[in-house]
């Protein structure tokens, strides 16, 4: 691929955005744009944590299982997004199942070069960490939400519209 059609494609994404040039062009080195096809599966909850994912369009359901328990799904992550936010944190083990639900552009970023090119540029590392505590902020509501849904608890004054938690 064209790196500068890929340095592109990662500026535009809303996780990526603001972020400088030049930084971009280093992910350019240690990222692929991959098409995935409706009801492939990304990552699998369990396997080894290989890398993050940003979304270029399209839409990835995650979802969340314990043993005898059906999947039960968290949330979908939409274009601008990222997913697999435990190869930042350098973690083993993935802690959901990412399945794409309708056709979709991903951007892969390799986990531990990613890793190690934030420690090296502390400017990207920084922009990289804000915009996944922010993801993880999105995903801990949506929980909360989902959580008060089963439950049918509602504080007094809450709405539970999806612009509140941040889902497009």
């Amino acid at each position: 691929m064209n790196t500068q059609i890929l340095v592109e494609t990662l500026g535009d994404t809303r996780f990526l955005r603001g972020v400088a040039p030049q930084h971009l062009e280093e992910l350019s080195h240690i990222a692929r744009i991959e098409e995935c096809e409706e009801r492939e599966v990304l990552f699998s909850e369990g396997q080894p944590v290989e890398g993050v994912y940003l979304v270029v369009h399209g839409e990835v359901a995650l979802e969340v299982s314990d043993s005898g328990i059906r999947p039960q799904h968290v949330i979908t992550v939409g274009a601008g997004e990222s997913l697999g936010w435990s190869a930042l944190l350098g973690r083993q083990r993935r802690t959901a199942t990412a399945k794409v639900t309708e056709p979709t552009c991903v951007i892969h970023i390799d986990g531990k070069k990613l890793r190690d090119l934030c420690q090296a540029n502390p400017r990207l590392g920084f922009e990289v960490m804000r915009q996944t505590a922010a993801a993880l902020a999105n995903r801990l509501n949506a929980m909360r939400l989902r959580f008060l849904g089963v439950y049918r608890l509602q504080p007094a004054g809450f709405t539970c519209g999806a612009e509140e938690i941040g889902v497009d």
